[in-house]
């Protein structure tokens, strides 16, 4: 009999792997459009303003096995523009018992223009941003995402810039967690970078950062990533 109930516990919890894997695939069909949050099985992403496009999905798994639901959303302009990028990648399934330790992921190194780790502790606990500019280049060694998302942009004559600007984000309490990235097209005008944002407080950046625009440019995405790590963080977690 306790053989019995083991089984279909284990049943039970295998079947519930797959339905949220299902699930999560179902949602995130390409071409599916979002604005405000996306809903995920542990909790919701928070978007910038705007309509964002899903335009590249996958499921991995990680060295224990948990899925991952990973999706790529592109905010694209009337002129075929790619304005911004948001990739999320979210545990579809874990147990209460199971949990998730903090990484070396917001480590800064020579690439990093800022960062900040609000909550950093071994254990099932991280909290953290690192902002970066990345290439837009997509080679052969990209995850499946990000192919989907490029092969979705040429089909589509999609014009995009060579690098943006990545605000990235890790947070992680117990067994629970969510890596996102928001990418921002800091070669606009500065009030198209991020519509209709007034950063609450200035930041001033000391160091060097291409022309002026792109410096402002950059203030304005370190202050917003700033004052959105909470809502962010909370949106997901509570």
């Amino acid at each position: 009999m306790i053989k019995k109930f083991v089984i279909l516990a284990t049943a039970a919890l295998l079947a519930g792997c797959v339905t949220a894997t299902s699930a999560f695939n179902e949602q995130n069909k390409i071409g599916t459009i979002y604005s405000g949050k996306v809903s995920v099985p542990q909790g919701q992403v928070l978007l910038p303003p705007g309509d964002w496009k899903v335009v590249g999905k996958s499921i991995s798994k990680n060295n224990s096995g948990q899925p991952f639901g990973e999706v790529v959303l592109a905010k694209i302009d009337a002129d075929k523009n790619l304005d911004g990028l948001v990739m999320f990648a979210t545990a579809l399934e874990t147990s209460m018992r199971y949990y998730f330790y903090a990484t070396d992921y917001c480590d800064p190194d020579q690439s990093t223009l800022y960062y900040e780790q609000s909550a950093n502790q071994e254990g099932g606990n991280q909290k953290c941003f690192i902002i970066e500019d990345w290439s837009l280049h997509v080679g052969a060694n990209a995850n499946e995402r990000v192919k989907q998302a490029e092969a979705y942009f040429r089909g589509n004559n999609i014009k995009k810039p060579e690098t943006m600007v990545f605000s990235n984000y890790r947070f992680s309490r117990r067994n629970k967690l969510l890596t996102v990235q928001y990418g921002f097209n800091y070669r606009q005008p500065t009030d198209e970078v991020i519509p209709g944002y007034i950063p609450e407080e200035k930041f001033s950046y000391d160091r060097p950062f291409g022309t002026e625009l792109w410096k402002t440019n950059l203030e304005t995405i370190i202050a917003w990533t700033k004052e959105h790590e909470e809502p962010i963080a909370d949106t997901f977690l509570n």
